[in-house]
C-alpha cells in the first residue's frame, strides 16, 4: 500500500513519556528528568500489536529535554507524567517504584488501544489526501495543544504549525495564519474561534458560502471585542 506524500493524517505510533524528578533519581543521581520510548508496531501477531519500550533514562535539565522534542516532537506523541516522588523508607520506596511501573504499563497499553482504533481505519486514513483529512486532523491536534500543558505542549504546537505549513501551501485559500493566532488565544474564546474557523473552513470545503459567511461574520464580532485581542 503506497502512503501518499505529506499525507496529513497519518498515524502516529510512538511515544515519549517524560516526568520531573523530586528527591532521589534510581536511575541516575542528579538526573532531574526521567524519559522513555515507546514505540507500537503495526505488523501484527495475530490480533497482537508488538510493543517496545526502552529503558528510561535520565537528563540533566529541562533544556536538554526541550532540545530534544524540538528536534523530534512531529515524529512522537508526547505525554508528561506525574512527578518521580522517591519515599525515603526503603520499604514504600520499593512498593512506589512497582506502583510507578503498573502506572506506566496501564498507560502504555492504553496507547496499543488508541493505535488498534486507528489501524482499523487505516485503509481511509491513509489513502485520504483531501481538505476533509487535514481538518480532521487538525481538529484533533489543536486539541491535543489546548488541553496539554509544558512541553506536551509545545511538542503539540509543533506538530499543528507543521500540519497547517503543508495545508496552506496546499490550500492557500484557507485563513490559516488567523487560525493559528486563535488557537494561540487563551481561555474560552481561543476555544471558541479556533472551533469557528474549523467550521468556517469546513463549510467553505462543501461550498455553503452562505453559512461560511455566517461563521465569517461571528468571527469578526468575536475578534472584535477589545478582550480578544491576539497576543503577540
Amino acid at each position: 500500500m503506497k502512503v501518499p506524500k505529506n499525507s496529513p493524517a497519518i498515524s502516529l505510533n510512538k511515544i515519549f513519556l517524560y516526568c520531573n524528578v523530586n528527591g532521589e533519581n534510581p536511575f541516575q543521581p542528579g538526573g532531574w528528568i526521567i524519559a522513555s520510548n515507546v514505540v507500537v508496531s503495526f505488523l501484527k501477531i495475530g490480533d497482537n500489536f508488538p510493543v517496545v519500550t526502552f529503558p528510561p533514562v535520565s537528563l540533566d535539565s529541562m533544556d536538554e529535554l526541550r532540545q530534544i522534542i524540538s528536534e523530534n516532537g512531529d515524529l512522537y506523541d508526547v505525554i508528561k507524567l506525574p512527578d518521580f516522588d522517591m519515599p525515603e523508607n526503603k520499604e514504600k520506596a520499593n512498593q512506589y517504584i512497582q506502583d510507578r511501573m503498573e502506572n506506566f504499563n496501564s498507560l502504555v497499553m492504553k496507547y496499543v488501544d488508541l493505535c488498534k482504533n486507528k489501524e482499523r481505519n487505516s485503509q481511509a486514513i491513509i489513502e485520504g489526501d483531501g481538505i476533509r483529512d487535514y481538518l480532521d486532523a487538525l481538529a484533533k491536534l489543536s486539541l491535543q495543544f489546548r488541553k496539554s500543558s509544558g512541553l506536551a505542549r509545545e511538542a503539540a504546537r509543533m506538530k499543528v504549525d507543521k500540519l497547517v505549513d503543508n495545508f496552506a501551501v496546499r490550500h492557500p485559500q484557507y485563513d490559516l495564519e488567523n487560525y493559528k493566532r486563535a488557537l494561540s488565544y487563551p481561555g474560552q474564546k481561543g476555544e471558541e474561534l479556533a472551533g469557528l474557523y474549523l467550521k468556517k473552513y469546513t463549510a467553505i470545503s462543501g461550498e455553503e458560502y452562505e453559512k461560511a459567511s455566517v461563521l465569517k461574520q461571528q468571527i469578526q464580532e468575536m475578534e472584535s471585542f477589545p478582550d480578544s485581542s491576539f497576543p503577540d
